[in-house]
């Protein structure tokens, strides 16, 4: 007889045995991956509830990975494709060579293989359950295997559906869809002359006309490079009042994205500089943008602005800001030089809703005055901020050819938190980070990254400024990362008052 405590692991597991199969199915339908592997682990009734959680979100990356998952996709009884909800097939699965050994060293390309692709068929006519389906190369797979279109097709429960490379050959698939997918992002084949350039046009409005049931248009993206006359498409003044959501990375000049989508909430275009050729007829809960080259209307309020890149004007940048009267904002900066401190200066008239800001600092100067960084720090008293979420520029290297940064300007910003809640009165929270976080995870990793939202996503400290009941100073108390998400969120969805009044609004 064994002698030791049992297991927190089994005390657990035997605890959740008792419970009834309802409970138990619900329980184990919200995890996935290893995590229901370790609960299918615990028991034999655990494992028949569990172990059909493992491989509901995959995402296949090679030829062995597509090999692998037909042979586990495909057995049992029923055959375990039934438990999937989520499948991603990249690219890189049917790489035959990659460019590193294409004999072509000058322009270099991938090529590509796609006998493989009756493996997809064959899951795919049995992954009746899919909410969420990405597949890119869509127009070669549905080349190699016809059964991928009536496969997709027939399903009946996709949330969010997003085919990359698409020619004519996909419109079955949009014409015959039985799922209600809220969520759409197509990118169509890559074009080569205006007729082609025309034809896919025509193509995209095709799916979009057919997709009634579209609430969030995720993107559209369409690679037109060496077109110069883009032909007008046949449908270009179409109406889509469901969407709320776009995002597209290019746009045809002849449409009219107001007109087009006279209830959109939020757009995002990710390539190049954009014009509204007029002005939504509800504002704008957040535009996300390259530049924006003017509104055509009268001042219209955007809740949220997020500017992609530095600004090519600053000039032109102000009148943007100032027609868009954003309640927050998002952009890139130098913090350092006599122009942009001038325009610190000026940026609170220009946007008098102004509530919370994103910036992600950088630095131009390679030798820097003595209390240039105290200077930005003054530049932010005029700002009625009710938070700051910042990223600090970084200090030249030891091989960096640039002047070192005085001992003063160091100290400003580490203790920048401190020193940014003294100078703006109203802020109630701050959050900086030292350095904006690379999408890959590594330190030296510099390729630029942003989400739908934040100009740099980064490892933030958030604090919350209290008010000292016996000193009556102000005071930065740290808060969890969890907890500035949540005040992140409240400025997002919130209106101006709100936002303005947030203590009385919002309790964390």
């Amino acid at each position: 007889m064994s002698g030791g405590p049992p297991s927190a692991q089994g005390l657990a597991a035997s605890g959740l045995s008792t419970l009834n199969g309802d409970i138990l199915g619900e329980l184990t339908s919200h995890i996935h991956g290893e995590d229901a592997l370790n609960l299918a682990l615990t028991s034999r009734r655990l494992y028949d509830f569990a172990i059909h959680r493992v491989a509901v979100i995959l995402v296949c990356r090679t030829r062995a990975d597509l090999i692998c998952l037909h042979r586990h996709l495909l057995s049992g009884e029923p055959k375990r494709a039934i438990y999937l909800r989520s499948l991603t097939i990249l690219n890189t699965t049917f790489i035959e060579r990659p460019w590193q050994e294409d004999p072509n060293w000058i322009f270099p390309k991938n090529t590509y293989e796609y006998s493989l692709a009756t493996l997809l068929g064959d899951i795919l006519e049995d992954a009746h359950n899919l909410t969420h389906l990405l597949l890119e190369h869509a127009a070669p797979l549905l080349q190699h295997d016809p059964r991928i279109a009536p496969a997709v097709a027939s399903m009946r429960k996709l949330v969010r559906l997003k085919l990359c490379d698409i020619d004519a050959n996909i419109l079955p698939v949009f014409t015959n869809l039985r799922s209600r997918p809220q969520v759409l992002y197509v990118s169509p084949v890559t074009v080569d002359t205006p007729a082609e350039t025309k034809r896919v046009l025509n193509i995209v409005w095709e799916i979009l006309t057919a997709m009634s049931s579209v609430q969030e248009l995720r993107a559209i993206d369409l690679d037109l490079k060496g077109i110069s006359d883009l032909p007008e498409p046949t449908a270009a003044h179409i109406s889509l009042p469901q969407v709320r959501y776009l995002s597209v990375h290019w746009w045809h000049p002849q449409f009219d994205v107001a007109k087009t989508f006279p209830n959109l909430e939020v757009f995002e275009q990710h390539v190049n500089s954009t014009q509204l050729r007029r002005s939504p007829k509800q504002p704008l809960r957040r535009l996300s943008v390259a530049e924006i080259h003017t509104f055509e209307a009268s001042r219209q309020p955007v809740h949220f602005l997020h500017l992609r890149r530095y600004p090519r004007e600053l000039r032109s940048f102000r009148r943007t800001v100032y027609e868009a009267s954003p309640v927050g904002i998002a952009l890139h900066c130098f913090i350092d030089t006599p122009v942009w401190l001038k325009y610190w200066f000026q940026l609170p008239r220009a946007a008098p809703r102004l509530r919370f800001m994103d910036v992600h600092c950088h630095t131009w100067e390679r030798r820097h005055e003595h209390g240039w960084a105290n200077k930005f720090v003054q530049s932010l008293r005029r700002y009625a901020l009710v938070c700051l979420r910042i990223v600090a520029p970084q200090p030249p290297s030891f091989e960096s050819l640039d002047s070192a940064w005085h001992e003063d300007d160091m100290q400003t910003f580490a203790e920048l938190p401190d020193r940014v809640m003294q100078a703006i009165p109203t802020l109630r929270y701050i959050a900086w980070a030292p350095k904006r976080r690379a999408p890959g995870g590594h330190v030296d990793d510099y390729a630029w990254y942003e989400d739908e939202y934040d100009c740099a996503p980064a490892n933030y400290t958030w604090y919350r400024v209290e008010m000292d009941e016996s000193s009556g100073a102000r005071t930065l108390k740290a808060i969890t990362a969890s907890q500035g998400e949540r005040v992140r969120r409240f400025l997002l969805d919130s209106d101006l008052d709100a936002i303005t009044n947030i203590d009385d609004h919002l309790r964390l």
